[in-house]
This record gives structure tokens, C-alpha cells and sequence, in this order.
């Protein structure tokens, strides 16, 4: 009697996760506004699956919980459950809320402080998160190195005999997010290269705690700190070492493969913001130097010149996008914001400067030329007026074009 109605809603949350899935970004914003309101998630839980790789681009601020905390360091590694399996270098998402229980419980007082502090606050407060995230990851990797299987862990599907290992790994990682959020911090963006003696500590903790985990390790280090690349690839003079150059040469090759696919490189430039889009793509590029040296083997050679080209045709794709829909489409339809337009048009130059820096050529300037003159050639009754279409054209295609519009009569 209880089994139809059960399986009704599972039917009707699918159906409804397929709309979901369609939506605007701003009914995007709003299901997940209302779904992280809720105090008991439980399945309405399924209508963010579909949403996720949306929301890995739209970033909105998001309720910060312990949970969210306590594995923010690690979101890299963290993939739906249904495309995790044993062998792969990553965390199932449905394990993470049992894992945190584990340490919740372990650890009460400290807990209930660090909730204390973060009630309230959103993903956006950054400060806090390296504050509290601080606090809490050494002590979370010591709890999970050791912790037994919760009761909780049943509603994972992953099998009891996966707790221990995946504990550990997670354990292991987390008692270093500390160090190594630092060393990313210290980097400013790229413009500090990372301090090799924080580096080989770190990698030293996880391979002493876990050898396992040293993948892991390195996917984080090539996703988040690019920079770090070529400290990975060097050799040590140790059999860690011989352990670090094995897990490092595996994860370079497996990530260069997703790179240079269909739903790697250009996809990622593709689907980031266009504020955010310049910062993929100097990823990538830093990541493709480091890696390119004269000892790289033939077949790596190969997989760094496919991810160049797909880098190449996802930033020419992404800019032609970006001015079209954020720029010239505005502008042709009437009373844009110019606040907003002259943003679009400072991010696409941004993007502009890191796609030749990664390869690109003559093709950015000749959009730009023809952007400048679909400004210029705007009837006069429609638009913004002509002080704010003189700025547009300075932003887009430097002084000289905005001076050249000033002169015309």
C-alpha cells in the first residue's frame, strides 16, 4: 500500500528534475534559493542533480553548512555517485554528508563553535571559509583516518567495505587543506609561483598517511594551483618520490585526455561566465606551460597539442558569444544598462588577453573592428547616447578607434 505513493513522487520528482533542467538561470537561482531553505532536504534534494554543472558556473551563494565547509577544498574531486567507481581518484557525493557526521560526532564541541560562527553566512564569504575551513580540516582528516562506518553510510549504496578506504583517502586530504590552502592563497592568482618547500610538505603528510591519496592530491594541485605543475613533475630523489612521479604521470595523462574531449577544454570556456571565462582559460594555458618542457614523451605531446587547439576554438567560440549576446545584443534592443555592457566589454578584453597569451591570433581583432563598427553604426534613436557609445567603442577596440569615432561629425 505505501509502495505506490513512493514510487509516484521518485516519478514526479524525475518528471519535474527534466523541467528543472530547462530553466532560465533566474529560475535556476530561485529553485535552489528554495531548496537550500529547506531545514529536512531529503528528496527534494534531486531537483539540484540536474543543476549542478549549471550551478558550477553560475556560482550562487550557497547556505554555508558544515558539510559544505568541511569538503569545500575538496569540490574537484567530488562527482555524482552513479559516475564514481573504486578505482577512480575522486568522492562520491553521497558520501560526503555521512562522512561529516562522522566527524560532527566525533568532535561535538568544536562542531557546534564552527556552526555557531558560519550560521547565516554564504559560500561567498570567502575569509571565513579559509578562517574556519582552517580550523576544522586538520581536525576532520584526523577524525576520518580512523572513524567506523555510521549508521547513515547504509543510504549511500556504495557497500560497507568501501567506508574504510574512501574514509582514509578523505581523511588523508583533509588533514593537508589547511597548508594547502595557504600555498594557494600565497600564489595571488598565478602572479607568486608556489613555494616548492610548502609543496613537497604537503605531498610528503599524504603520501606518509596514504599513498592512495597521492593522486587525489595531485588532481587538486593541477585543477586549483596550475602553477604547481612542474614542482609535481620533478623528480625526488626517494622512493615517495618514484610513488609522487607514478601518481603524477597517471593524473596528467588521464586530465590532458578529458581536456582535449568534446566536453573538456572548450566546453569548460564554454559554459563559464564571461567574467569568469579568462580565468579557465589562463588555467588551462599555465597548466599546458608547466607541462611543456623538452623531456615531454611523444604521446604527451600529442595530447598537449590537442587541448591547445581545443583551448584555441573554445576561446574564439566563448568571445564571438560573449560580444554578441552580452554586447551587441543589448545594445540593439534598446535602453541597455551601460554599467553592465561596459562590464561585458572589460571581461571579454580580459578574455581576449589570456586566448592569445594560450595561442589565438588576428581573428580577436577583426571582431572587435566589427564590433566597434556596429556601435558606430547604430541609429542614433536607439541605444545609449553618444558619450556612452564613444566609451563602449574604448573599451572594445582601444583609444584610437574612440577617437576616431570623436572626430566624426
Amino acid at each position: 500500500m505505501t509502495a505506490e505513493p513512493a514510487t509516484l513522487r521518485s516519478r514526479d520528482i524525475r518528471a519535474v528534475s527534466r523541467d528543472v533542467a530547462e530553466a532560465d538561470n533566474a529560475r535556476v537561482m530561485r529553485i535552489v534559493a528554495t531548496v537550500d531553505a529547506l531545514s529536512a532536504r531529503g528528496s527534494a534534494d534531486e531537483f539540484i542533480v540536474p543543476l549542478r554543472r549549471r550551478l558550477a558556473v553560475l556560482r550562487p551563494p550557497r547556505p554555508l553548512r558544515f558539510v559544505r565547509l568541511m569538503f569545500h577544498p575538496l569540490d574537484p574531486l567530488i562527482v555524482p555517485a552513479g559516475r564514481w567507481r573504486a578505482d577512480r581518484h575522486a568522492i562520491p557525493r553521497t558520501a560526503l554528508a555521512p562522512l561529516a557526521g562522522c566527524v560532527r560526532d566525533a568532535m561535538p564541541a568544536e562542531a557546534r563553535a564552527i556552526e555557531a560562527a558560519i550560521y547565516g553566512r554564504t559560500t561567498a564569504d570567502t575569509d571565513l571559509i579559509a578562517t574556519q575551513g582552517r580550523l576544522l580540516w586538520p581536525d576532520a582528516g584526523r577524525v576520518l583516518m580512523s572513524a567506523a562506518p555510521p549508521a547513515s553510510w547504509n543510504e549511500t549504496g556504495l557497500g560497507e567495505a568501501i567506508f574504510a578506504s574512501l574514509a582514509r583517502r578523505t581523511g588523508a586530504l583533509l588533514a593537508q587543506m589547511a597548508g594547502f590552502d595557504r600555498l594557494c592563497a600565497e600564489t595571488v592568482q598565478g602572479l607568486l609561483p608556489p613555494r616548492a618547500d610548502a609543496l613537497h610538505a604537503i605531498l610528503r603528510g599524504i603520501a606518509e598517511t596514504d599513498q592512495s591519496a597521492l593522486a587525489m592530491m595531485v588532481k587538486l594541485l593541477l585543477t586549483r594551483l596550475p602553477e604547481a605543475a612542474a614542482l609535481l613533475m620533478a623528480s625526488q630523489p626517494d622512493a615517495r618520490g618514484d610513488a609522487l612521479k607514478a601518481a603524477a604521470d597517471e593524473t596528467v595523462e588521464k586530465l590532458l585526455e578529458q581536456l582535449a574531449r568534446k566536453e573538456g577544454a572548450a566546453a569548460q570556456i564554454a559554459a563559464a561566465s564571461l567574467e569568469e571565462a579568462g580565468g579557465t582559460v589562463r588555467r588551462v594555458a599555465v597548466l599546458l606551460r608547466q607541462l611543456e618542457d623538452g623531456s615531454v614523451k611523444p604521446n604527451r605531446r600529442a595530447h598537449l597539442k590537442a587541448v591547445r587547439q581545443a583551448l584555441d576554438a573554445g576561446c574564439r567560440t566563448r568571445f564571438a558569444a560573449g560580444l554578441r549576446d552580452e554586447v551587441l545584443a543589448p545594445l540593439a534592443g534598446g535602453s541597455p544598462d551601460m554599467r553592465v555592457l561596459e562590464a561585458a566589454g572589460r571581461d571579454l578584453r580580459a578574455l581576449e588577453t589570456e586566448a592569445r597569451a594560450a595561442g589565438g591570433g588576428g581573428a580577436y581583432d577583426l571582431m572587435l573592428r566589427q564590433a566597434a563598427d556596429a556601435v558606430k553604426a547604430l541609429p542614433a534613436e536607439v541605444g545609449p547616447g553618444r558619450t556612452d557609445r564613444i566609451r563602449l567603442v574604448e573599451i572594445l577596440a582601444g583609444s584610437d578607434a574612440a577617437l576616431a569615432m570623436l572626430d566624426e561629425r
